[in-house]
């Protein structure tokens, strides 16, 4: 039997996998996880298999829980000089450069499968074939490649073009080779048959066939062989974990945040609970600009003096305290974000990660692994300064809005550093201003870093001219830059359903409703 519900998602066939599940019976748990699998094939940059992730959800009656499948660092170190780990330089908008590592050097222990068969056995109900099968769909037949998805591709092109898999499935049939590789055109069809057998195998294996089973094999021969750190040893101990999420309190409802050792819902807390206490005038007008840019500021210096340690969210702020993150290696990389609600209440929100993608996939498989030990904010003192065996942190922030009125959001962003930035704007646009969902989604978004106060159009300029942070960047259109949010909203009585794909990273909603 049909149930209704709503998702938002990032690419239109993960958005409608999602929305097949619901329209055939399942939970917004199925849901979400046929998402996840169909992510990986439609979003290849953004999401992965060797990637990481989170998952935060609310079965309907029971306490908010998240699913913790990120990556990890590995268990042991090897040398530098046996490493391949190499820079790559990747060029976003207006020719601003990056530099990214790739290779089996910058490869953690992936997250994503284990994430997604721990997320199906304890809170799905339909067969995980089922949930499969869209993605294995689009693998076999291909993904017509849009603006967005080659926008992206084209980012980290770089890296795409690293190694001689990954060229095979990302170049132009005519242009694989590493001296003159070039992606597909727009409106090209994307095949993946290997990915489509890695699923099929998964299917009939499990995680097993990841952590224990012929991927795992092939994955840690492959670094063992060209450099990587993984062993078999980092993939028989990964494990999910099921955490308590943060619970903040707003003006109108209760927030749901991503708990430590992630840093971002650490980091919207303390925002949202400096905004808790001030006046923010009206939105647009000079106070709201003032109050909002200086609270992101705020987070900035807590982030960078304190490591977002939990203790910042304490009523009477500690003049000194234990770090409980801040020696962790911080991941802020692309992200794509998936938000399903159903109509017996359950919420799911899910955010994974592959990094900038590393550039290698093990052979055969069609998975690309993530580069999270490659970026320079990994570590401050420098690449392979990790601690061993510890669960990395992120930006990265799936929550929930559950409103004093009984009304519920399931939401979250992608945007690498900025998701801090653009997840308390978007809730206090909710709970603050009472805006509607798309007028919470739409409206223009700062960021600041450093001293630096990034700022979309559709403020006044006169008022930002006001502003005590005087170093500004005033972009002339939205942008990817500011995130991507992605929501779904559910009504108390849950007969009224919404959703809004974010269009800053080209974003999709399906509602399924009685008309």
């Amino acid at each position: 039997m049909k149930k209704h519900g709503a998702v938002a998602a990032g690419h239109d066939v993960t958005a409608r996998a999602a929305a097949d599940v619901l329209e055939a019976g399942g939970n917004a748990f199925d849901a979400v996880t046929a998402a996840m699998w169909t992510a990986c094939v439609a979003e290849p940059v953004l999401a992965s298999l060797g990637g990481g992730g989170f998952v935060m959800t609310r079965p309907a009656g029971k306490p908010p829980r998240l699913y913790d499948f990120f990556v990890e660092t590995p268990l042991a170190k090897r040398p530098r000089e046996e490493l391949e780990f190499e820079s790559r330089f990747a060029t976003f908008a207006g020719g601003v450069t990056q530099e990214f590592h790739g290779g089996y050097g910058s490869v953690a222990t992936p997250g994503v499968v284990a994430g997604i068969f721990k997320l199906h056995d304890d809170l799905g109900s339909l067969p995980m074939a089922m949930l499969a099968e869209p993605a294995i769909t689009a693998a076999r037949d291909g993904i017509k490649l849009d603006a967005f998805q080659r926008y992206v591709m084209g980012i980290v092109t770089p890296l795409l073009a690293f190694s001689k898999d990954s060229r095979a499935v990302f170049g132009a049939p005519e242009h694989q080779d590493e001296d003159r590789f070039e992606l597909p055109d727009e409106d090209s069809i994307l095949r993946q048959a290997d990915m489509a057998d890695s699923i099929e195998y998964l299917l009939r294996t499990g995680s097993d066939g990841f952590y224990h089973g012929d991927l795992g094999h092939a994955l840690v021969t492959e670094c063992q062989e060209y450099g990587g750190y993984l062993t078999g040893a980092d993939l028989a101990a990964y494990r999910v974990l099921v955490r308590d999420p943060l619970l903040i309190a707003g003006r109108n409802g209760r927030f749901v945040l991503n708990p430590p050792p992630a840093s971002g819902g650490v980091l919207v807390g303390f925002g949202l609970k400096l905004a808790r206490e001030i006046e923010l005038g009206a939105f647009g007008s000079a106070r709201h600009l003032e109050a909002i840019s200086r609270i992101l500021h705020a987070t900035g210096l807590a982030r960078s003096e304190y490591g977002a340690s939990p203790a910042i969210l304490a009523d009477e702020f500690c003049e000194s305290y234990r770090s409980m993150i801040g020696e962790r290696p911080l991941s802020q990389n692309g992200t794509t974000h998936i938000s399903v609600v159903d109509g017996d209440g359950n919420l799911a929100a899910a955010t994974i990660s592959n990094g900038s993608c590393s550039g290698r996939m093990a052979p055969g498989t069609g998975i690309m692994l993530n580069n999270m030990l490659g970026e320079a904010d990994l570590s401050p003192d420098g690449f392979h300064h990790w601690p061993c065996g510890v669960r990395m942190t992120s930006m990265m922030t799936p929550a929930l809005y559950l409103a004093g009125n009984g009304d519920a959001i399931a939401l979250g962003s992608g945007g690498s550093n900025r998701i801090r930035s653009t997840m308390l704007q978007m809730m206090l646009n909710i709970d603050a201003y009472d805006m509607t969902l798309h007028g919470a989604v739409a409206a223009p978004r700062l960021h600041v870093e450093d001293s630096l106060l990034s700022v979309e159009p559709g403020f006044d300029g006169s008022l930002l001219d006001g502003l005590g942070l005087e170093d500004q960047q005033r972009w002339d259109a939205e942008d990817m830059f500011f995130g991507g949010v992605h929501a779904a909203k559910v009504s108390g009585d849950g007969k009224k359903f919404n959703a809004v794909g974010d269009a800053r990273r080209n974003g999709h909603q399906v509602v399924i409703a009685d008309l």
